[in-house]
């Protein structure tokens, strides 16, 4: 009879396992902190957008008032006059305000660019996303031991897989071996 040698079922190398988990830590240290940075240039952006628009919005009353001044608006004249000069018109007369004091008096705020201007802009703060592995990839601290450990984990995946018993055969201690 002839001697076969004894197949061992093909396995995996568990070295595959390390090179997985230590290219992940070193993908998790490389793009969480691009994606903060990222993430913080769109709320930048978006934030330049709002304060824009609302300038825009705030331009565009101006430019109106500005219009129907040129056309000379009779309400707005009137208005104008009413408040700035205070001058009413012949056929009107004075009202009463609500404290008794007159509609259009000295007492009250006669300027007419609290009007024109919109509502105040409210900007949202930069809330970034925090998970532990965030925070670990992103502390100045624990960043280093990550790509470390991450290595780390690389470098012993890369290293020569062990054999194992050699032909199925094993040496005892007294140096007998198996037949």
């Amino acid at each position: 009879m002839s001697e076969s040698t004894p197949r061992n079922p093909v396995m995996i190398d568990p070295g595959w396992l390390f090179i997985l988990a230590g290219m992940g830590v070193l993908a998790a240290v490389v793009l969480i902190p691009a994606s903060e940075n990222l993430q913080r240039a769109r709320w930048q952006r978006d934030r330049a957008l709002a304060v824009e628009k609302h300038r825009q919005e705030r331009v565009t009353r101006y430019e109106e008032y500005l219009a129907a001044l040129d056309e000379q608006n009779p309400s707005l004249v009137l208005a104008l006059a009413e408040s700035q000069l205070n001058e009413i018109p012949e056929d009107r007369a004075v009202v009463q305000g609500p404290a008794g004091g007159l509609v259009g008096s000295r007492s009250q705020d006669l300027s007419v660019f609290p009007g024109l201007e919109p509502p105040p802009l409210e900007l949202q703060e930069f809330r970034p996303t925090q998970s532990e592995l965030s925070s670990l990839v992103t502390d100045p601290k624990t960043r280093g031991w990550m790509i470390v450990g991450g290595a780390a984990c690389v470098l012993i995946g890369l290293l020569p897989a062990s054999r194992g018993w050699s032909n199925g055969r094993r040496a005892d201690a007294g140096g007998a071996g198996r037949t």
